[in-house]
């Protein structure tokens, strides 16, 4: 099943990417939590023009996550 990745999956690929997955990991895991959209051809001008607002969204999960990411290279490196 061809989907269009909302964020950035790993392993899988960045947002904006249109990936082929296995049907049950898009049905159980990325369409529920909003990750992705089945690829269809309303879905990808949904997305284009979706893209401009989704994108301060993930810049601003990654601004979250760095202080957490420093502390635990700290940890590990000691």
């Amino acid at each position: 099943m061809e989907v269009i990745l909302l964020e950035r999956v790993e392993k899988l690929g960045q947002m904006g990417d249109i990936v082929n997955v296995k049907p049950g990991f898009a049905r159980n895991f990325l369409l529920p939590r909003e990750k992705a959209l089945r690829a269809t051809a309303e879905n990808k001008k949904r997305f284009e023009t979706q893209r401009a607002q989704l994108e301060p969204k993930t810049s601003n999960n990654v601004k979250k996550l760095m202080p957490w990411r420093r502390k635990w290279l700290a940890c590990r490196s000691s």
